[in-house]
């Protein structure tokens, strides 16, 4: 019986699906974008995202940019430890702080605002807690992508989103392929 990914790979695994030809154990930097613009951020934040994730954790050669996503060394989120309840919302900064006291450093901080920022509702700005515990599972990208197909939860453009929702819509798509902020979205 074949043992289940770590949350942080599941997490990656998450982009690795996005390219034509499909490789659950390759993220290529395409792939990451595609990613990326399938949460909502808007072109140019997806793209420095990326890029970033492929500077850090590339491991497949000194001019790659891919990453193995079984290789990582990193297995557990950043926020893996932090006491949730399920059932409260959190602000920006009760995520941060409680990032803080978990002992994660400075990462763990930047990886609590970054979940803020990207999983946290538009009209609220609060953070569910089964957002929180579901990202220490590594399964909640799926989730948020589902949340983005529709226009109910467009990020704003202070937390990554687009400026004009229509066009980023229309341009990830025909360039892409990625379906994001779709004004006819049915949420079946």
């Amino acid at each position: 019986m074949a043992s289940q990914p770590a949350p942080f790979h599941r997490l990656l695994a998450f982009y690795s699906n996005r390219s034509p030809h499909p490789d659950t154990q390759t993220v290529r930097l395409s792939d990451s974008l595609r990613g990326n613009l399938a949460l909502g951020l808007d072109f140019p934040v997806a793209l420095a995202v990326a890029v970033g994730r492929h500077l850090v954790f590339r491991n497949t050669g000194f001019l790659s940019l891919s990453i193995h996503v079984p290789s990582v060394a990193t297995r557990q989120t950043l926020l893996d430890g932090i006491p949730i309840d399920e059932k409260k919302d959190y602000t920006r900064s009760e995520i941060v702080d409680a990032a803080k006291r978990n002992g994660k450093g400075i990462m763990g901080q930047v990886d609590a605002l970054g979940l803020w920022g990207v999983a946290s509702d538009v009209n609220t700005g609060l953070l569910k807690g089964e957002d929180v515990a579901s990202f220490q599972r590594g399964t909640l990208l799926h989730e948020l992508e589902k949340r983005r197909e529709g226009r109910e939860q467009v990020l704003p453009f202070y937390r990554g989103g687009p400026i004009s929702v229509g066009g980023h819509s229309w341009f990830v798509k025909q360039l892409f392929g990625v379906e994001v902020y779709q004004a006819d979205h049915k949420g079946d």
